[in-house]
């Protein structure tokens, strides 16, 4: 099984984990202690929108419903669908923790 990189750019200091191809990334970043909001996990609510800095991502046959056309123009996706096509880069998600 091929291992991409995901490089966490909110971090301070920037962090890097590694995560299996078809790892969803949510997992990846939950199991790795990144703080990130979660609500529905597939992919209708929106909560976890992040945006995505480098790099492709794929939903396989899923299809991202809490992601409406301007997020996508501006680069957002929803990490609790998605996996790592390649090495990404994100950015702070856009809901916080509190």
């Amino acid at each position: 099984m091929t291992s991409k990189l995901i490089q966490l750019t909110f971090l301070d200091p920037e962090q890097s984990i590694l995560v299996e191809q078809d790892e969803i990334v949510l997992t990846a970043l939950v199991s790795a202690g990144i703080p990130i909001k979660q609500a529905c996990t597939n992919g209708v609510c929106g909560v976890c929108l992040t945006p995505l800095l480098s790099g492709e991502i794929d939903y396989a046959n899923r299809q991202p419903h809490g992601l409406n056309e301007k997020e996508k123009q501006n680069g957002y996706f929803l990490p609790c669908i998605a996996t790592c096509k390649t090495d990404i880069s994100i950015d702070r998600p856009k809901v916080r923790l509190r």
